[in-house]
């Protein structure tokens, strides 16, 4: 099981034209993401918030229609970022 920082294509309950979920699934690599994207029109994942002090929690299963999939990468936790690029 890996995470992903999914960019998808429709509004926000804020208003913005597009929001970012963080998602789990059993593909480990963009490729076996991408790969899953394309045989269904909806990919079940676990669905991950985070909360007031850093830390992720799952929200539950979530279904995602891949043609509002507009951009995805590997997630890494912002501890682990900051550690690497010197923050």
């Amino acid at each position: 099981m890996s995470r992903f920082l999914i960019t998808m294509n429709m509004p926000s309950r804020q208003g913005s034209s597009v929001h970012q979920i963080i998602a789990e699934h059993p593909a480990s690599t963009l490729e076996e993401l991408m790969d899953a994207l394309q045989s269904e029109d909806f990919l079940v994942v676990d669905e991950y918030y985070k909360d007031q002090y850093g830390s992720y929690y799952k929200t539950g299963r979530t279904l995602l229609n891949h043609r509002y999939v507009g951009k995805v990468r590997l997630f890494v936790n912002d501890a682990h970022a900051k550690k690497h690029n010197g923050e």
